[in-house]
């Protein structure tokens, strides 16, 4: 039966120090193990056979790092998300635009059990960080002629593989500290080179929506619509919070809604993102997660302390 290592903690662990370690232990590759290591979150690694998993986790757990064996099965991926493009918060239902049809998908409040919210950088996020000219190349998103999106493509994946190619001493840590950028820059930055992810989960039966900031219509926001989707998006996930007091927010989403600094919060890609929050529900809710039911044991430092989060107003200042 297939197993999966996962972390007891939300930890970031240091590549360097984790990475050799387990190269040597497995026989495997620095390059090959420095890669899960740094793509860790939550969840470590997935798909091993039991023993080899426990291996895994013995060296975790012998370098300081709290690990787990647990069936592949507890951690089976959840359906397919449904994309939201648009859509009104009503008193008893969100009503979800799932096509641009404009039809209506009611989804009752009582029926969302489980909200997450991910900051997630763009490939281009570490480039406009440490390269010049990045920082006068729009994002992908936003460029028109497909030639000239398919060579920026094409670069980034360049860059990219030449930065996993380093030696382990040389992998820097990304979006772990504060750019040093003017006020200005640094609102651009999360602007153009983030994405806003808003998941909400239905555990019985299981289902899921995702909201994604670039691609939602805020029309149903009325007069409070802001200038910007990041503006927008905040308000949008603190009318969420609001109508959804019974459901179980992640401890990331918490910080988001109170206005933590979002490079504390930030994931390296959408796969980070799914990670910790497949790790979240299994850790909080159980392998079989139900409506307002927590797993044994389950306490602040998992979820976090009760969430205040700004208003709405003052997140804009």
């Amino acid at each position: 039966m297939p197993s999966a290592v996962i972390l007891k903690k939300d930890v970031r662990l240091d590549v360097p120090s984790v990475a050799r370690p387990l190269a040597d232990a497995q026989g495997l590759t620095l390059n090959d193990v420095r890669l899960v290591v740094r793509k860790a979150r939550g969840v470590f690694q997935e798909h091993l056979d039991d023993a080899r998993a426990k291996t895994v986790a013995e060296l975790l757990n012998k370098l300081g790092i709290e690990a787990e064996v647990v069936p592949q099965a507890e951690l089976a991926k959840p359906p397919r998300p449904r994309s939201v493009i648009g859509g009104q918060l009503q008193e008893n239902a969100f009503q979800a635009h799932t096509s641009h049809l404009r039809t209506a998908d009611p989804i009752p409040w009582k029926a969302i059990h489980f909200m997450s919210i991910g900051i997630v950088a763009t490939p281009q996020y570490e480039e406009f960080l440490t390269s010049s000219g990045f920082k006068e190349l729009p994002p992908i998103w936003a460029i028109d002629d497909p030639e000239v999106k398919d060579e920026v493509r094409r670069k980034l994946a360049s860059r990219a593989l030449r930065r996993d190619q380093r030696e382990a001493t040389d992998v820097k840590e990304r979006a772990r500290t504060k750019p040093k950028l003017e006020k200005k820059e640094l609102d651009a930055l999360y602007r153009d080179q983030t994405r806003g992810v808003i998941e909400l989960w239905s555990f019985e039966p299981l289902k899921r929506y995702r909201i994604a900031r670039h691609e939602f219509c805020y029309d149903g926001l009325g007069a409070r619509a802001r200038k910007t989707s990041m503006d927008n998006f905040r308000i949008l996930a603190n009318d969420f919070f609001a109508r959804l007091p019974h459901a179980l927010l992640t401890k990331i989403s918490k910080d988001f809604l109170a206005g933590a600094e979002l490079h504390e919060i930030i994931f390296d890609d959408e796969a980070e993102f799914d990670r910790y929050t497949r790790w979240f529900v299994h850790q909080a809710a159980g392998p079989v997660p139900r409506p307002g039911v927590l797993a044994a044991g389950v306490g602040e430092q998992l979820l976090g302390a009760p969430c205040v989060p700004l208003d709405d107003l003052e997140a804009m200042e």
